[in-house]
C-alpha cells in the first residue's frame, strides 16, 4: 500500500511538536493549555458550486464547526505551538448529472494542524491576543464512505483569549483554511460502480480546493505551569 505524502508530513511534524512539548529546555516558563470551541463554518468550493449551478441547484451552504487544540507556550509564554484538530458539517444537498445516477451529499470537513502562535502583551491582564499559523492536512467527504477529496492545507488563525479565572479563559478565534492542491473528489458511490471518481456535467473528474471562514467561541483551558 502507497504511503500518502501529505499524511507522512502531517505525521512528521505531529511527532515535532511532540518532542517541542515535552523539551525540558522550554519547561521553566511553559504552560500547556487546551482548547475546544464550536461555531459557524463557510465553505467555498468553486468547481462544485459551479457543477451544482449546471444541475439548477444552490451552491453549498454554511455549517457549523468543531475545534480542539492541545498547546503549550514558550520564551515567557509570548510564543506557543498548537495540534489542532477540526471537523465541519454542511447542509445536505442532491447531486445528480448525466454521469452520475444521483446521490444525497452530505458535506463535512476533518482537518489537522500543527500551529505556532503569537501571544501578544496587552496593557489589560484578563485579554490575551494572538495570531498564528499553520500547516496540516484536511479531507472533505461528500458522503460518508465516498466521495473523498485530500490535500495539504495552510492555516491563519486570530484568537482573543479574556480570562475568566486563573486557569480558565474565554476564547474567540476567527480562521481561514485552504488547500494547497487542487484534488479530485474519488472513491466509489454504489450508484456509480464503474470509475472512482465523483463525475462533473462534462463526465470528467470533479476537481476542486477547499476553502473555509471559521468563527468558533469556547474555551481554553490552562493547566498546572511547568517547573523546573
Amino acid at each position: 500500500m502507497r504511503s500518502n505524502p501529505a499524511s507522512r508530513l502531517c505525521a512528521t511534524l505531529s511527532i515535532l511538536l511532540v518532542i517541542v512539548f515535552c523539551s525540558p529546555l522550554l519547561a521553566a516558563d511553559g504552560r500547556f493549555f487546551v482548547k475546544f470551541g464550536a461555531g459557524a463554518s463557510v465553505p467555498t468550493l468553486k468547481n462544485l458550486n459551479e457543477e451544482l449551478k449546471l444541475q439548477k441547484r444552490d451552491k453549498v451552504g454554511p455549517g457549523y464547526g468543531l475545534g480542539v487544540s492541545l498547546g503549550r507556550t514558550f520564551f515567557e509564554e509570548r510564543w506557543s505551538l498548537e495540534l489542532h484538530f477540526l471537523a465541519a458539517f454542511y447542509p445536505a444537498f442532491d447531486y445528480e448529472n448525466t454521469y452520475e445516477a444521483g446521490f444525497t451529499a452530505k458535506l463535512r470537513h476533518l482537518a489537522s494542524f500543527a500551529v505556532v502562535r503569537h501571544n501578544f502583551m496587552s496593557d489589560s491582564e484578563r485579554i490575551r491576543p494572538t495570531l498564528g499559523a499553520g500547516i496540516g492536512y484536511g479531507q472533505t467527504n461528500l458522503i460518508s464512505g465516498g466521495g473523498k477529496l485530500g490535500a495539504l492545507e495552510g492555516l491563519v488563525t486570530g484568537r482573543i483569549d479574556v480570562s475568566i479565572r486563573s486557569n480558565l479563559d474565554l476564547a474567540l478565534e476567527c480562521s481561514y483554511y485552504a488547500g494547497l492542491q487542487t484534488k479530485e473528489f474519488r472513491d466509489p458511490f454504489l450508484e456509480n460502480v464503474d470509475t472512482d471518481m465523483v463525475q462533473n456535467s462534462a463526465g470528467k473528474a470533479l476537481e476542486d480546493t477547499f476553502r473555509s471562514l471559521d468563527v468558533r467561541v469556547g474555551f481554553t483551558i490552562w493547566l498546572k505551569p511547568i517547573t523546573q
